[in-house]
This record gives structure tokens, C-alpha cells and sequence, in this order.
């Protein structure tokens, strides 16, 4: 038997937020946690941790600590740590202080180096999530608006 782990004493979870296959939101992102994208979304993410799956497309631009992108990406990518599989399709350019890329991703835009000082943490910790856009799931055809953000 392996023991439970203890939940964190802040009261606030590692769980991810999760964009299914069948959701696309307009408008921007930001979350203090972690996000893993596998549906659409045409705005800027700014996240602690991003994980894009093969199916998720971003159409703006990416701010992380750590971007795990296997998806498509339309705009930068500035993270501390980027990791690109071999389906990642990047168009925009990649600031990064490492970058790890598997063999079969394309990327067409400029890699540069910074020194990790220079890159700026995105966002807070914690878990809470922000939007400001129209949230659209393609199963069911129904469309929610998000007011000016969810409460922290």
C-alpha cells in the first residue's frame, strides 16, 4: 500500500485546468497554475505551466514558466523552459533560457536565448484563473460568456 499524499496547507491543488478537444475560447488567459489545452483558443495564455496536446491550437501568444507544446502555436512562445514534441507547429518566435526540441517539429520564426533573470515570472502562485472571452463547445453547439473573470 502506498500512502495518500497530504494535501498542500495553502488548500489549493496542482489539478491542471483543462481546454477539451471540444472547446475553443476567444480572448485572453491567465492563471497562476496550470493549464492543459487540447482545444482551441484565439488569445494570449499566460499560465505557470502550459501543456498544448497534439489536437490544441493557440493563436496568440504564450507566457510560462514551463510550455510543453505538441500542438500548433500562431504567436510567441516566451517560457523559461520550452519543450517542443515532434507534432509541435510553431509560427512566431521562441525566448527561452532552454529549449528542448524532438526531432519532426516545425518552427518557422527566431529562437533566441535569454538569461534567466531577464525572464520575467507570468504569473502568481496559487490556482486561480481569469478570462475575459466567449467560450464556444463545438459538441453541443452552446455558447457561454465569461463576464470579466472568475473570482480568485
Amino acid at each position: 500500500m502506498t500512502p495518500m499524499a497530504a494535501p498542500e496547507k495553502t488548500g489549493k491543488s496542482n489539478v491542471p485546468s483543462i481546454i477539451s478537444a471540444n472547446l475553443t475560447i476567444t480572448g485572453s488567459m491567465t492563471t497562476s497554475g496550470d493549464v492543459q489545452i487540447d482545444g482551441t483558443i484565439d488569445g494570449d495564455v499566460q499560465s505557470k505551466q502550459i501543456t498544448l496536446g497534439e489536437s490544441g491550437v493557440v493563436n496568440g501568444a504564450i507566457s510560462a514558466d514551463l510550455a510543453r507544446i505538441s500542438g500548433t502555436v500562431n504567436g510567441s512562445i516566451t517560457a523559461r523552459v520550452v519543450e517542443l514534441g515532434r507534432s509541435a507547429k510553431i509560427t512566431g518566435d521562441i525566448n527561452h533560457f532552454s529549449l528542448a526540441i524532438e526531432p519532426g517539429a516545425f518552427i518557422q520564426g527566431q529562437l533566441t536565448h535569454v538569461d534567466e533573470q531577464k525572464l520575467k515570472a507570468p504569473v502568481g502562485n496559487g490556482a486561480d484563473i481569469k478570462a475575459t472571452s466567449v467560450m464556444t463547445a463545438e459538441a453541443d453547439k452552446k455558447t457561454a460568456a465569461i463576464g470579466k473573470g472568475l473570482p480568485n
